[in-house]
């Protein structure tokens, strides 16, 4: 890092963050009640973001030779030099800063476990196959990792942590599945024999489901679902995909975008978060930013570009993206917890359904926020506030603000959810929504 520092400054760059992360990562796949795949790499990746006259470019670097980093650099600069100017000149976060350690978010049983992973599968397959799941299938992994960062102003920290987290799926039978996630970064909080048994519940409520009408219904939206809408929320209060012209948010600073009851937090910070990290990726000290707080949307998150572009503050959320440089990210969204038991939510509904899962979430419209995605897993009629019976063949087709503005309740009972669908760990509550489209899958 220190080499690719004194080489961009030996060129006359202006500006420079060299990035380290080293990893260890272990992976058990799963399928039809076996283990069918065990896997265990280890990655190191070198980053380098440079800011000149500006311009910026980045890459990560696979060279470690001094001389190969130099001509790399000379590359990027001259790509720098045909290049259009930025909108603003800026320099990054003038250190140094002091990091404070953030607790929870590493866990040495974790980072020296060899067969606990294969057990937390076998637990969680039995706890499936006991709630009447015929088929379990999904992934399980745990990874250690470490990062680094120094910047030519000033900044120089690192930090480290572990995760271990199941995605399992449980099929009563081929057309009643359901799903249950843990995310957590050490055992203590981990708990895969839960994720089976909601995966093996709802896919034994789901048996022999039946053709739905579309109309529009009052859904309560199960923990997966609602993380998925969550995370579009997250990469829409992004400064960058704002600039960019795919964000929901555009021009609604200071606005009511979401119903009084809504209010939702990036904490970067969070003990046992997930996405905890003590210093974003230009250096800058990580904190707890307030996205939108009793439905008004409150701030954009900003890189030391888009701050600069915006005349804002920073929020400590630059991630390294080769194809963007620095961008801003959340890293732990939070949305905070309601009054309510599940069984409210189903009473408040009255007449409904309540949808735990979908996937293939497709927007047809990223500044106006109309979207669809495809039911999945367990999908249930709710009738006199009571939970019915299942039901099948659903596309949901809304609008994202319609939907954050229509929230009418929500419950005290919260989950993390991270998977495949769900970039960003997410702690969410279960969520009554007013009003939701509902079509046809096939439309």
């Amino acid at each position: 890092m220190e080499q690719m520092l004194t080489a961009a400054k030996k060129i006359g760059v202006q500006s420079v963050a060299a990035g380290f992360t080293r990893g260890h990562e272990r992976m058990v796949r799963f399928s039809n009640n076996s283990i069918t795949i065990t896997n265990s790499w280890q990655t190191e990746t070198p980053t380098i973001y440079l800011v000149s006259n500006k311009k910026r470019a980045a890459c990560r670097i696979e060279e470690r030779n001094p001389k190969d980093l130099k001509e790399i650099i000379e590359d990027l600069v001259k790509a720098m030099k045909v290049t259009p100017e930025g909108d603003v000149d800026f320099t990054l976060p003038r250190g140094p800063f002091k990091y404070q350690p953030i607790q929870g978010i590493y866990d040495k049983k974790v980072a020296e476990a060899e067969t606990e992973l294969i057990d937390a599968v076998e637990t969680g397959i039995n706890a499936a196959k006991k709630e009447g799941a015929a088929r379990v299938s999904g992934v399980a992994t745990s990874h250690v990792w470490e990062r680094f960062v120094l910047t030519s102003a000033g900044a120089e920290g690192s930090d480290k942590g572990t995760g271990i987290e199941m995605t399992i799926r449980a099929f009563a039978a081929d057309d009643a599945a359901g799903q249950g996630i843990s995310v957590a970064t050490g055992f203590r909080d981990f708990n895969p024999e839960d994720a089976g048994r909601t995966a093996g519940r709802i896919a034994k409520m789901a048996l022999n489901p039946e053709q739905k009408e579309p109309g529009k219904f009052n859904v309560v939206f199960g923990p997966s679902i609602f993380a998925n809408f969550l995370n579009r929320v997250g990469a829409s209060v992004s400064a960058y995909t704002v600039d960019l012209g795919f964000s929901f948010f555009q021009g609604m600073l200071k606005k009511k975008v979401a119903a009084d009851n809504f209010t939702l937090h990036d904490n970067s910070r969070l003990p046992s978060g997930p996405g905890s990290v003590a210093l974003d990726d230009e250096g800058y000290p990580t904190q707890e930013t307030p996205l939108i707080v009793d439905g008004v949307l409150e701030t954009y998150l900003h890189t030391s570009y888009t701050a600069a572009e915006h005349k804002a503050a920073l929020t400590g959320s630059a991630e390294f993206e080769a194809e963007a440089g620095m961008y801003p990210t959340p890293r732990n969204l939070i949305l905070k917890a309601g009054e309510n038991s599940l069984e409210n939510l189903f009473d408040k509904a009255h007449e409904g359904l309540y949808i735990t899962n979908s996937w293939y979430t497709r927007f047809q419209n990223y500044q106006t926020g109309d979207f669809s995605t495809i039911c999945r897993d367990g999908v249930f009629e709710i009738r006199n506030g009571k939970l019915g019976r299942p039901v099948k063949g659903l596309r949901l087709s809304d609008n994202m603000i319609r939907i954050l503005q229509s929230v009418k309740a929500l419950t005290k009972e919260q989950h993390w959810v991270r998977w495949w669908e769900v970039d960003l760990p997410t702690l969410t509550p279960y969520a009554l929504v007013e009003g939701v489209g509902i079509t046809t899958a096939n439309k």
